[in-house]
């Protein structure tokens, strides 16, 4: 599976890697909205995950475009810090498959990796 990850924390960012590589899938990350809609159409991705703590994040937007292009992404998920919960509803609202806390995403990695390459 490849997967595209939106995230500017580079231990995040790194944990997550290493958990596709150990589910023997790819990650490819993205440093920001513009060059994750890049990748995602250049190097289509069975799924996207989005940090939500990426400063400005219109992730109703994203979710439009990931799904309007040619190949769309077989599910989206966000995560981001438990307390800011006002995030994880908007990112609830507006479609993503799965919204997670960032200790749900970094501690259930794997796990969440395996189950949505078998979508």
């Amino acid at each position: 599976m490849h997967a595209a990850l939106l995230c500017s924390d580079l231990a995040t960012s790194s944990k997550l890697s290493a958990a596709a590589a150990r589910q023997g899938s790819t990650l490819s990350v993205a440093y920001s909205v513009e060059a994750l809609l890049e990748k995602s159409a250049a190097q289509p991705a069975s799924l996207v995950i989005l940090d939500l703590s990426h400063a400005g994040l219109p992730v109703a937007d994203v979710l439009m475009i990931l799904r309007s292009l040619p190949t769309p992404p077989s599910a989206v998920i966000a995560f981001g810090p438990h307390v800011h919960e006002n995030l994880l509803a908007a990112a609830t609202a507006a479609g993503c498959d799965r919204v997670l806390s960032r200790g749900q995403m970094i501690g259930h990695a794997e796990e969440i990796l395996a189950e949505f390459a078998t979508r």
